[in-house]
């Protein structure tokens, strides 16, 4: 008797940032090096930022010309790749992130008669809808399937009248080092990029404030990004002591950063599922944050972090005050945060990938045998 073959293989291909920092890349690659050796699902990655390498690697570097180039390279390899795939998974963000990057794709799978699967990566959804809507609606109306990494944006699409599944964010637990320190030291850690939508400028403000009881106390801020020479500026400006720009590290790097321990701090104005609470779960960090977005659904106020209200660096200076003036509780938001990091694992996410794949894929076959 011949053996059962097995489930047969779904050739999916990643349109996602391959080259840029951020949330979606770190997804992207998640997802790609969690399938490398899975005999059901291969994974083949299309960035939406492509580079050419060599002698021409000026064509997609140079400011202006990049502009032009970029797209063209993008939707040329996207074709070619497309037509080898049986299901298109389509990384998406906000506003012109979405324009350049996930409407081609989804516009390649549509003509190319590809089942897709748009998956959004964006705090920001309310307002994409807002501004971009009957364009947005469009779009989202010719995919198969959408699939978000928290069910805050779940309830986003949901408001608009569109299903959204759910595939959490996932953190690697054995590359963190989690113990119990003997006390938690004054020390403040920061890894958001230096952008206007993560007011990091609010936690310098409350560093400030900080810097008047504790004058040892420290802020390390890990990234980069446009606000970086304001920020740098603002220090100087405010002769803050202590304050370390380390700039853009790699993401391999973090378990060692935040094996010093410390307190994690975050004053964003926008966020959906953010890898730094997962990080500092990981790590045994204990977190203060602003209560925006998704993060409420991933912290728990005053048993896995504090949260607070956005811009106001009173508040956050006040959460961390607490924190510092009672290590026990400090130590106890560290210990319960680490508890929540088996809901964040890669078994876990990629079993769910799977069954979203097979779905999605099932699901084309069945219309297009209809």
């Amino acid at each position: 008797m011949a053996p059962e073959s097995g489930p047969p293989l779904i050739r999916v291909l990643l349109v996602a940032p391959a080259h840029m920092i951020g949330g979606q890349a770190h997804a992207a690659r998640d997802i790609a090096r969690g399938f490398a050796a899975d005999p059901e699902i291969r994974i083949t990655v299309q960035a939406i930022d492509p580079r050419l390498g060599g002698g021409l690697q000026w064509l997609t570097s140079a400011k202006v010309l990049r502009t032009f180039t970029r797209p063209l390279l993008f939707s040329r390899q996207l074709l070619r790749r497309a037509r080898r795939s049986d299901v298109l998974q389509v990384l998406g963000a906000a506003h012109t992130a979405f324009l350049f990057g996930a409407l081609p794709a989804i516009v390649i799978g549509r003509l190319l008669r590809r089942p897709i699967i748009l998956n959004y990566h964006d705090g920001r959804a309310r307002q994409h809808f807002r501004y971009w809507g009957p364009f947005l609606r469009w779009a989202i109306r010719r995919v198969d399937c959408i699939v978000v990494p928290s069910r805050y944006l779940q309830k986003e699409f949901r408001e608009q009248g569109f299903k959204a599944e759910v595939v959490p964010n996932v953190v690697d637990t054995t590359a963190f080092t989690y113990h119990w320190p003997a006390a938690v030291p004054q020390r403040l850690v920061s890894t958001r990029l230096l952008e206007p939508l993560y007011a990091v400028e609010v936690t310098l403000l409350a560093f400030r404030r900080l810097k008047l009881d504790y004058p040892d106390l420290v802020l390390d801020i890990y990234g980069d990004g446009a606000a970086g020479a304001r920020l740098r500026d603002l220090v100087r400006r405010l002769e803050l002591r202590g304050v370390t720009f380390h700039g853009e590290i790699a993401h391999s790097r973090m378990p060692e950063v935040l094996a010093q321990g410390g307190i994690m701090v975050n004053s964003s104005r926008v966020d959906n599922m953010p890898h730094f609470v997962l990080e500092a779960y990981a790590a045994g960090l204990p977190i203060v944050s602003t209560a925006v977005g998704g993060i409420p659904y991933m912290i728990d106020p005053d048993r896995t972090g504090l949260l607070v209200p956005p811009d106001d660096p009173d508040r956050l200076a006040a959460a961390v005050h607490r924190l510092l003036s009672d290590p026990q509780l400090a130590l106890k938001l560290g210990e319960e945060g680490h508890r929540e990091t088996p809901r964040y694992t890669w078994s876990h996410a990629q079993q769910e990938w799977r069954r979203v794949y097979r779905n999605v894929a099932a699901k084309r076959s069945r219309q297009e045998g209809a």
